[in-house]
């Protein structure tokens, strides 16, 4: 029991002790510009194209109702629909290769990849091959990182100014937690399941 503890108190250290950051939803694009190689003309419809999407997350965001986990689902659902239709807008100004970067970019870097089906996480375990070891303490991840996600839907925080950054940051302690039990190989393949996963569904 007390092993359990201790192990609990490991997964919710690296949440609750980040630093907080209201942007977290938005993926940086700025990091893809040089490997996309854009012309002077395509630079300026890119910026054109990021700055107008920017814009109409944190409407999204503004006048979401983000008290109810109803509504933190609801609102995560538009958030992925906007970076997939930003993906579309920013299509017509690239050739083949740059679209094939920037999809895989937004695929790799969508929020809501903590939150995924029981149905995916059962392919995990086949995919995977967890051992009974890796089964019980992935099965304990989960359980301990939806319970923090339910009290903090449940609480009465500010979710207008600091919900993005208290998913962002969920994702990434669970994340670190389920690196530790896993291989580097079963990892790399967790990855790209939840990856693919969270950009086709929404």
């Amino acid at each position: 029991m007390m092993i359990r503890y201790l192990f609990l108190i490991a997964l919710l250290f690296p949440f609750y002790s980040c630093v907080f950051n209201e942007d977290s939803l938005e993926i940086d694009f700025l990091s893809i510009k040089e490997e996309l190689n854009l012309t002077p003309q395509q630079e300026k419809a890119f910026q054109v194209v990021v700055k107008e999407y920017i814009i109409k997350r944190r409407k999204l965001i503004y006048k979401s109702d983000l008290k109810t986990d109803s509504g933190n689902s609801l609102l995560l659902s538009k958030v992925k629909n906007s970076y997939k239709n930003q993906e579309k807008d920013l299509y017509f100004m690239m050739d083949e290769r740059q679209q094939q970067i920037t999809h895989q970019f937004i695929k790799k870097h969508m929020p809501g990849q903590f939150h995924y089906a029981d149905d995916i996480r059962e392919e995990l375990s086949k995919t995977l091959s967890l051992d009974s070891y890796q089964k019980r303490q992935y099965k304990l991840i989960n359980a301990t990182y939806d319970k923090i996600y339910s009290n903090m839907n449940a609480s009465d925080y500010d979710y207008r100014q600091h919900v993005t950054a208290h998913w962002n940051q969920l994702y990434i302690a669970r994340k670190n937690a389920i690196q530790r039990v896993f291989s580097e190989e079963q990892f790399k393949q967790y990855e790209e399941v939840i990856q693919r996963v969270n950009y086709e569904r929404s």
